[in-house]
C-alpha cells in the first residue's frame, strides 16, 4: 500500500480527524469538532463507490481546516471554561 493510499483510508482519516480535534484549545470548538467528526462518519458509513471517494476528499478538507483551527487556537488561547 502506498503512502497516499494509506493516508486516505477511512480509518486513518477518522483517527487523524479525532487527533486534530483534540488539539483545539477551546472547549466548545473541541467538543463541536469531535461530535461533528463522529456523526459525519456514522452518517457516511454505508457509502459505496464514487460516493466514498467524494466523502474522503471532503474529510481531507475538514482535516486541513481542523489543523488550521488548532494552530490558531494555540496562538490565541482563550480563558479556561468551567467545563475544563
Amino acid at each position: 500500500m502506498t503512502a497516499v493510499a494509506a493516508a486516505t483510508t477511512p480509518t486513518v482519516l477518522y483517527r487523524s480527524l479525532l487527533r486534530e480535534a483534540r488539539k483545539v484549545k477551546d472547549y466548545n470548538f473541541r467538543s463541536y469538532a469531535l461530535r461533528r467528526v463522529k456523526t459525519d462518519f456514522v452518517a457516511n458509513r454505508e457509502l459505496t463507490g464514487g460516493e466514498t471517494t467524494i466523502a474522503i476528499n471532503q474529510g481531507l478538507q475538514q482535516l486541513d481546516m481542523l489543523k488550521r483551527q488548532s494552530s490558531l487556537s494555540q496562538l490565541y488561547p482563550s480563558v479556561l471554561s468551567v467545563m475544563e
